[in-house]
């Protein structure tokens, strides 16, 4: 049985969807990094941002391919029913 939370055979996807954290680091000469990390997940560094702004709308736009990735997660807007 699938639900929104134990999916398919993997319980701990919806945790590590969930608990994956972004962090923005400055640096001297290249501008911004974006570290990504999360349990599960091997750490990821996403580099070459040249404000903050843009290290912002990249962890914005992530996040929103990782929420389309998962087919049980209702749209936005909507409550989850459970039918």
């Amino acid at each position: 049985m699938c639900s929104r939370t134990l999916c398919c055979g993997d319980p701990e996807r919806a945790i590590r969807m969930t608990e994956t954290t972004y962090r923005i680091v400055s640096q001297e000469k290249d501008g911004y990094r974006v570290e990504v990390a999360g349990p599960g997940l091997l750490p990821q560094t996403a580099a070459g941002f040249r404000t903050e702004a843009e290290a912002n709308a990249w962890i914005a736009q992530d996040k929103r391919l990782r929420d389309a990735a998962d087919p049980w997660r209702p749209p936005a807007g909507r409550k989850w029913r459970g039918y």
